[in-house]
């Protein structure tokens, strides 16, 4: 992968770690890693565009997160300590 994709990766990542609900969480990281694997092999312009595909997915999973910490849930049983 190269420095735009790594970055657009850990960014997407680090946002899905941000989300309140621990289904939606889970979800969102299945998805940002099925996503990069699934277009390991992309090259030229078909890469470029899936990087502005995965910049809006990323504006879109902040707005969630954000959403997620004005209207919190309660805690999962996945997630109790």
């Amino acid at each position: 992968m190269t420095s735009p994709q790594v970055s657009l990766f850990r960014s997407l990542l680090r946002e899905a770690s941000k989300v309140d609900n621990y289904n939606f969480r889970s979800y969102a990281h299945r998805r940002v890693k099925a996503g990069f694997l699934a277009n390991r092999n992309l090259q030229g312009e078909e890469a470029t565009a899936a990087i502005v595909e995965g910049g809006k997915q990323l504006e879109m999973l902040k707005r969630q997160a954000i959403l997620g910490q004005l209207y919190p849930s309660d805690r999962s049983v996945m997630e109790s300590n």
